[in-house]
């Protein structure tokens, strides 16, 4: 059991990183190792991430989805870091990383509203989306 785990957790590593812990011999051991190499709670890691959120962009011919789950997955990478966002922080971060094509959308969901969810506004973004096609 042990070595097929190994194995499974090498065959999806890029070379560059299967250079870094080819001598690991258990898969906990290649785990610990990956989990020292990428994913360090250290103070430049925590900046990295945080520029990758913040300067996060949505390109032309990306669907929503495709940018929704890029956005995601630099959440979960800083939440993984021990760096907290609030949820209101995350929706406002997702709308300033839409192009202005999404204006008038993001304009229409602060009307009358206090507070944002990150929820709604997804929904929102997604469904917009749909009816564009």
């Amino acid at each position: 059991m042990g070595l097929k785990a190994t194995s499974t957790i090498q065959l999806y590593l890029v070379d560059e990183v299967m250079y870094n812990v080819m001598d690991e011999e258990t898969a906990m051991e290649l785990w610990l190792r990956l989990e020292a190499l990428y994913m360090t709670k250290s103070l430049s890691n925590k900046l990295y991430r945080k520029k990758q959120l913040y300067g996060l962009r949505m390109k032309e011919g990306t669907t929503m989805l495709e940018h929704l789950n890029f956005f995601n997955k630099v959440i979960s990478e800083i939440l993984a870091v021990d760096v907290k966002i609030d949820k209101e922080d995350k929706a406002l971060i997702l709308l300033s990383s839409l192009p202005e094509s999404y204006d008038h959308i993001i304009t229409t969901m602060f009307y009358g509203k206090e507070t944002l969810i990150l929820e709604e506004v997804t929904s929102t973004l997604l469904t917009s989306e749909i009816r564009k096609r």
